[in-house]
């Protein structure tokens, strides 16, 4: 059963969230965005983003932080421009955190984002969008998309 939260972000089975996202420009530049700690800081927290650390390769880590929270966890795979996939650990909480799975595709003469969001339960999915995960996608991927522009 696929459950749309909105025109971004679907649920699939008991522990996957799924966000699409289409970008104008091609997969190469998109990955450049999505792993660049200098593109990064533009597009997802500008002068809010107090640590903004990112090795996307296999074996890498990462590590985005502000004042009152951070994501980190390990790099799990890398396949520029196509595949990262990464943990990711809520203020260091190790026990509910995601696998994300994004894959990035040509899709016409841009790029076409799915990301899946794998969490260990029904229970962890349910605590995560309760807390708001999603809040302001819409916002941070149109950041993004201003970054490729601008590049």
């Amino acid at each position: 059963m696929t459950l749309n939260l909105d025109p971004l972000v679907s649920l699939e089975g008991d522990t996957d969230v799924i966000v699409r996202r289409d970008f104008t420009h091609p997969p190469a530049r998109v990955w450049r965005a999505l792993t660049e700690p200098a593109l990064i800081r533009q597009w997802l927290g500008s002068n809010d983003l107090l640590r903004c650390e990112m090795d996307a390769r296999t074996g890498g880590s990462f590590h985005f932080e502000w004042k009152a929270f951070h994501f980190s966890g390990p790099v799990l795979a890398a396949d520029p421009p196509r595949r990262l996939v990464f943990v990711e650990h809520f203020n260091g909480d190790t026990t509910a955190s995601p696998t994300l799975t994004t894959d990035l595709a040509p899709h016409g003469t841009g790029t076409r984002m799915t990301q899946v969001r794998r969490y260990a339960s029904a229970e962890a999915r349910a605590a995560a969008i309760a807390a708001g995960f999603n809040d302001g996608m819409d916002e941070v991927y149109a950041r993004l998309e201003a970054v490729l522009g601008g590049e």
